[in-house]
């Protein structure tokens, strides 16, 4: 520890250091803070709204032109290993360097160690204050109990632990029932599909309506901080304290005795300066793959320490199907004269009494469709079945997005050790990290059901419309899910698992890790209430431990 010695310390006086501020960092910090207990919550990248944590979707102008916010996610996410290749720029400047010169760039993610065939093309990390919290879509399915859900609860424990997810979150399946698009799609799909053990369903969705207007609160980590963060309006708690564009570099460990780590080694990335924060637990919950980064820079690796020979690996994501259709005739059609008593009618008439010009019978401020069929074992995939903002799926201006419906299949994705996330020792990503390099291949059996997926895809599709020219069903690129998780995963031993179901690191009495990355499980569903469920059982231990020495602070 000498060689830190002219590096700036904090005396002990925390009690819980998290580190990244996403939806589980978030549940930790309010839990523990809640309790009484001291949080100082490190994140790498910088806080973008005015509330530390807030949805980018929270505007109504966003609201109102969904479109417009395909460019704000694609401007958070930032590629974590894209392969180097050597093409040659014949056009360019002959005085330029020469692009077919050299092969192995590493800036930017760019990573010669990364084999094409292997990578997670489309694999990214969100570095701002809330996370992909920013951007998500806010769904939150529970994990089927039988096909996805980890036995390390008890059913009984798991109910417990997602009734109080949801509360935080603020998770809804209501908030869309009053669209007629929503109602119609749901009607359409479940009279077409009536022979078949299938259920389309309002998709769980952590959002609430703000009174009876048509702007919606969408949940992320400011909606889990509550109070405790610091704006203009209201002075926090002062137990808590946020550093952003701050990089947790490491944990500092003993050598040969790795048991319980002595602080964390923290980057500001304005001034450049280092420094240690010394703290009773480390909660590390920067994501799927960052994750796994801090604790291999940490010395869990081969030939130093090695103690967590599963980390890293287990690595599980979503195959993608998408394609996007514009409503049929004969259901557009349908609408004003619907035999149901969905309550269209009045609505119909107004619109149309007010905009008579307008060819189409949903008002304007007809809700986007949020429709969803869980995983089960006749359709073991997730699907969502609406209209909203990914980095891709953008609609022509010159189609109007009442008309489009998006399609979403995810596919289940078995966890296999194979399957895995590796970090460099000689090359570092562009925040000075070691550089994450995939190694992920499709198991027969996913492929297998990702072909039946496609098909389904396609058949749900054909009761709606036809496909919006140049959204025609594909496959998504690997990675396009956002949903990487298992690779710091729970589990009974540290022969196939990193941490057990508290998310406590084996052979640490000190480090907790958070996350998608502690799911064990194959999952085809979104991941993230899940994680903060995995959380709170979790943090409940770190206040069983610290709480007898730690009393409330004032």
């Amino acid at each position: 520890m000498n060689k830190n010695a002219a590096i700036e310390t904090f005396a002990a006086d925390v009690d819980v250091v998290v580190v990244g501020s996403g939806p589980v960092g978030a549940t930790y910090a309010r839990k523990l803070v809640d309790a009484g207990l001291s949080v100082r919550m490190v994140e790498i990248g910088t806080q973008e709204t005015v509330i530390p944590g807030d949805h980018k979707k929270n505007n109504y102008v966003t609201q109102k032109d969904i479109n417009s916010f395909i460019n704000v996610i694609q401007g958070e996410l930032s590629l974590l290993s894209i392969p180097t290749d050597c093409k040659v720029l014949t056009t360019s400047d002959p005085s330029s360097w020469p692009s077919c010169s050299h092969h192995a760039f590493i800036h930017n993610g760019q990573n010669p160690e990364q084999d094409a065939c292997t990578n997670m093309t489309a694999a990214s990390a969100t570095r701002a204050v809330g996370g992909m919290s920013a951007h998500w879509t806010c769904c939150t399915p529970r994990q089927h109990p039988t096909i996805e859900r980890s036995p390390l609860f008890p059913d009984e424990e798991w109910d417990k632990l997602y009734n109080e997810a949801e509360k935080l979150v603020k998770t809804d399946c209501t908030v869309f029932e009053d669209s007629i698009r929503q109602q119609l799609i749901k009607r359409t799909l479940k009279e077409a599909f009536a022979n078949d053990k299938r259920a389309f369903e309002s998709m769980p969705l952590a959002v609430q309506k703000i009174d009876d207007q048509d702007y919606l609160e969408w949940s992320c980590s400011a909606t889990i901080f509550g109070d405790i963060t610091k704006t203009e309006c209201r002075p926090g708690n002062k137990r808590f304290t946020l550093d952003s564009q701050t990089r947790c570099t490491r944990l500092l460990r003993h050598e040969y005795a790795g048991a319980e780590v002595e602080g964390a080694l923290c980057k500001n990335l304005k001034t450049g300066k280092d420094f240690i924060i010394k703290a009773k637990k480390y909660v590390i919950c920067a994501g799927a793959v960052l994750t796994p980064g801090i604790l291999h820079n940490s010395g869990w690796r081969k030939g130093c320490n090695e103690g967590l020979p599963a980390l890293g690996k287990y690595l599980t994501e979503q195959i993608m199907t998408f394609c996007q259709v514009v409503l049929s005739r004969d259901l557009v059609d349908r609408v004003p004269k619907d035999p149901y008593d969905l309550g269209w009618k009045e609505r119909v008439e107004e619109h149309k009494k007010k905009f008579p010009e307008d060819p189409l019978p949903f008002p304007f401020t007809d809700a986007d469709p949020q429709v969803y069929t869980p995983l089960s074992k006749e359709y073991p995939w997730h699907t969502q079945i609406h209209r909203d903002a990914f980095s891709y799926g953008q609609v022509p201006a010159t189609v109007d997005q009442r008309l489009v419906v998006d399609l979403r299949w995810f596919g289940y994705a078995s966890a296999i050790p194979e399957n895995k996330v590796t970090f460099s020792d000689k090359i570092k990503d562009q925040f000075g990290m070691p550089q994450p390099t995939f190694h992920v291949t499709v198991p027969d059996k996913d492929a297998d059901r990702a072909h039946k997926m496609m098909n389904d895809m396609c058949e749900v599709a054909s009761k709606l419309g036809g496909f919006l020219p140049g959204a025609e069903p594909r496959f998504l690129v690997p990675g396009s899910a956002l949903h990487i998780s298992g690779t710091t995963r729970a589990g009974m031993s540290a022969k196939d698992s990193v941490c057990d179901k508290y998310g406590r690191v084996w052979g640490t009495k000190n480090v907790i890790v958070g996350g998608c990355n502690v799911i064990p499980t194959g999952a085809a569903c979104n991941p993230t209430l899940t994680a903060i469920c995995f959380a709170i059982a979790g943090v409940q231990k770190i206040i069983e431990d610290i709480a007898p020495v730690s009393p409330k602070r004032g």
